[in-house]
């Protein structure tokens, strides 16, 4: 996986997870839905963006991060 790739990736997990608060504020998104989201969305956003953390710009492996 790519550096860019991994940062696109948690970024959009962090959206995803941030964006449930307010759509269910508005009423658009059952307030059950919205905590399944953050739930589901913020352990993507830690282990892509410890991916991205570990990427090096070069080709390569990412090195192991550990369970």
């Amino acid at each position: 996986m790519k550096k860019q790739t991994a940062l696109i990736t948690g970024l959009a997990a962090a959206g995803i997870g941030i964006a449930g608060e307010p759509l269910a504020a508005a009423g658009y998104l059952p307030v059950w839905a919205a905590q399944i989201l953050a739930v589901i969305a913020f352990p993507a956003f830690v282990v892509f963006i410890a991916l991205w953390w570990n990427a090096k710009t070069k080709d390569g492996d990412i090195p192991f991060i550990g369970y």
